[in-house]
């Protein structure tokens, strides 16, 4: 049994003590991330598939490009849902997530087409009706194949497959990561408790 985990670098585990900078994607995902918690309390083998910097329309394509089994459990922790990417190739043959080609449009991200992208194209409302579009997608898709689905996300969010975490208390109650940036160890921690508990109603 299987618990595959996709979302970004709060599901990658940056900057917890395994998987600091320069260069977290060299070392992780963390160990000490939600997903390798959840899988020992849950007996399953943990595969975090968890990308640095996803966006939404990454997860689901990532997701839906993944060898699942129908034994799998999938946990998906969405990220912001103004993060955009522009996928550059067709998967055909999933190892990890370097297998995903893609070029990030973010905030944080000092290239042309990403400052053009806010400028020009991106408007909030568009961007939160296409996340809840991606969510329902993926969930379809899971579905379909009989595969065990929980939804969660960083932001909140009235879709009704989204089950809430309380990111931001997350990320101001405990001590963050050593970046001083990403949820903490502690955070992580309780993040695995609540995932837990939804798991296992």
């Amino acid at each position: 049994m299987r618990l595959i985990t996709f979302g970004d670098s709060n599901t990658y585990g940056q900057s917890l003590p395994d998987c600091h900078w320069p260069a977290p994607h060299l070392l992780g995902p963390s160990k000490f991330a939600w997903p390798q918690l959840l899988a020992d309390k849950l007996g399953m083998e943990c595969h975090n598939a968890g990308i640095p910097g996803s966006s939404n329309k990454l997860i689901m394509h990532q997701l839906m490009s993944f060898p699942l089994l129908p034994t799998d459990t999938v946990v998906v922790l969405w990220s912001y849902p103004e993060r955009y990417c522009h996928l550059t190739n067709l998967v055909t043959d999933y190892k990890d997530w370097k297998t995903i080609k893609h070029k990030a449009i973010g905030a944080w991200v000092k290239t042309v087409s990403s400052r053009n992208y806010y400028k020009h194209v991106y408007k909030d409302l568009d961007q939160q009706i296409m996340s809840n579009h991606y969510i329902s997608y993926t969930n379809l898709y899971l579905e379909q194949q009989g595969i065990a689905n929980y939804h969660t996300s960083v932001v909140d969010s009235t879709h009704p497959l989204i089950f809430n975490i309380d990111y931001l208390r997350l990320r101001h109650e405990y001590p963050r990561a050593l970046d001083g940036e990403h949820i903490g160890l502690e955070a992580h921690d309780e993040l695995t408790k609540l995932i837990y508990e939804r798991i296992t109603l």
